[in-house]
């Protein structure tokens, strides 16, 4: 194969034909740090490549050094990981920034950067990972409704996490939005072009283009959107752009038209209204508002919190519980200080995340050794050894979809937290407007079944679900009971033998 056919050609080749990235890689791990890993070896290999040109090549310099600057930011993968705009902002370049550094290399001399790369083995992402990352951005910013324009800029919740997105980057996110946030990242787009006071060539040639890119997607989505007073005046503006564009002359005298088939009486031809965006439920919408509000809470906030020394137990009298009550009816109670942050660490170590790479929500196989040391947990919750089912692992992160979790066949469930995410995540109840960050160490115990008469059934009231994560990765325990109560559970009477005190 002649030579100036470089290693950068190879990968747009394995980028249209996907045959080497999995559909969910976005989400795994392993796989994101071999997407670093071959990031490394090209920008190595441009860099020798450069240095070999006689010839000034700095725009490829300058593109390459913007891309290392990012790379070099990376201190932890999974931290990297975890960051929502890290992930899409890697992806990105692998979809358009190293294609477009590929035409720009082979347009120069005949000098072959490919050579010893060509035979390494490489992961790149595929045409449908680009696409979930997207994805993933967007249900966040419509879970916790973040501001497009600090998106853009890297900023969350105030919080500086990522680089900053380019013009291209918030057009792309626009065309895979609905109209009411479409408008606010093609705003994004237009602000991020070359300003005026650039008065280079190539500067104002991007800002013409990027312009005339902007506004014909602007003119598709609102269209699409059935804004058509809008939709026709972007057609106006583009026509004074490119006032021999036949397409948009065409797209006029499309919208022009359905504007006047809306106006004839019903029934004469007029076409049918576009269909609208399928409706969040209520239960949705108020899973969503608490999340939002619990998204920098350090804990739940309650009046109070109080120490427990409890004799029945030789184990319990050495060892003091502090406890959080949430609520006494459905039973809540968060117990502080269950693990040490070396026991976490621990335990972190004994879960087999093998099975979830690719997954952010699965049931995580923990080793007979964490299940030994998680078995006196039991014993801080007032229970019998083996009255909890096994305890599996559980990892969140910021792919994950907040729905609610269907509890209706358990009658305790505890969740302990192994390490705390940068942001999000809470535990929310719906039916309580309430919602827990749980923190690390820190176990949240909770009933499903009310205690009343001989009888238990299952409260509503106690359904909960896991806000999606902002920053980082969060992975805890939990453990169930779905075998019929026991009066050591309730005591007497139907009274809890764990004494928490008054209503939080």
């Amino acid at each position: 194969m002649p030579v100036v056919f470089s290693i950068l050609w190879l990968l747009q080749v394995f980028l249209l034909v996907g045959s080497v990235a999995g559909a969910n890689f976005a989400r795994g791990e392993e796989q994101l740090e071999a997407l670093l890993d071959t990031e490394t070896q090209l920008i190595d290999g441009l860099r020798d490549y450069i240095e070999r040109l006689e010839l000034q090549l700095e725009e490829i310099r300058r593109e390459t050094s913007a891309i290392e600057e990012i790379h070099s930011q990376v201190d932890s993968v999974e931290e990297y990981m975890g960051n929502p705009l890290n992930v899409f902002g890697i992806l990105k370049r692998f979809q358009s920034v190293w294609p477009g550094l590929e035409q720009k290399a082979n347009a120069t001399l005949e000098i072959g950067f490919g050579e010893r790369l060509s035979n390494r083995e490489l992961t790149l992402p595929s045409e449908e990972d680009y696409e979930e990352s997207l994805n993933h951005l967007l249900h966040l910013q419509s879970v916790y409704e973040l501001d497009s324009n600090s998106l853009s800029l890297g900023v969350v919740n105030g919080f500086k996490l990522g680089s900053s997105m380019s013009w291209g980057d918030c057009l792309e996110v626009a065309r895979k939005s609905d109209f009411p946030v479409a408008k606010f990242w093609l705003e994004s787009a237009l602000e991020k072009l070359p300003s005026a006071s650039e008065n280079s060539t190539e500067s104002q040639r991007e800002r013409e283009s990027g312009r005339v890119h902007i506004l014909e997607a602007t003119l598709n989505i609102e269209y699409r959107a059935g804004e058509l007073s809008r939709a026709l005046a972007t057609a106006e503006e583009l026509l004074l752009l490119l006032p021999m564009n036949q397409g948009i002359q065409k797209a006029k005298r499309k919208i022009e038209k359905a504007m006047t088939k809306n106006e004839l009486p019903k029934g004469r031809g007029r076409k049918s209204k576009p269909k609208k965006q399928k409706s969040k439920s209520t239960e949705q919408l108020i899973i969503e508002e608490i999340c939002r509000g619990a998204t920098q809470q350090v804990s739940t906030g309650s009046r109070f919190n109080q120490c427990q020394l409890d004799g029945s137990s030789p184990w319990l009298l050495l060892q003091p519980s502090r406890l959080e009550p949430i609520s006494s009816d459905p039973y809540i109670v968060l117990h502080h200080d269950v693990l040490t942050a070396k026991e976490s660490g621990e335990l972190l170590e004994l879960i087999d995340e093998e099975d979830a790479k690719g997954v952010s929500y699965q049931s995580l196989k923990l080793s007979k050794l964490a299940q030994k040391k998680l078995g006196r947990i039991s014993r801080l919750l007032g229970l019998e050894s083996g009255d909890l089912d096994p305890w599996t692992g559980r990892r969140h992160g910021h792919e994950h979809i907040t729905k609610l979790e269907d509890s209706s066949e358990l009658q305790h469930v505890a969740r302990l937290m192994l390490n705390a995410p940068g942001m999000g995540g809470a535990v929310v109840f719906p039916q309580l407007e309430l919602g827990v960050n749980v923190p690390r160490g820190s176990l949240l115990h909770w009933r499903t079944r009310s205690a009343g008469g001989s009888s238990s059934e299952w409260d509503y009231r106690s359904g909960q679900a896991i806000c999606p994560v902002l920053l980082g990765v969060q992975l805890s325990v939990i453990a169930c009971q779905s075998n019929v109560l026991r009066d050591t559970l309730w005591g007497p009477r139907g009274q809890d033998s764990i004494d928490v005190g008054s209503e939080a």
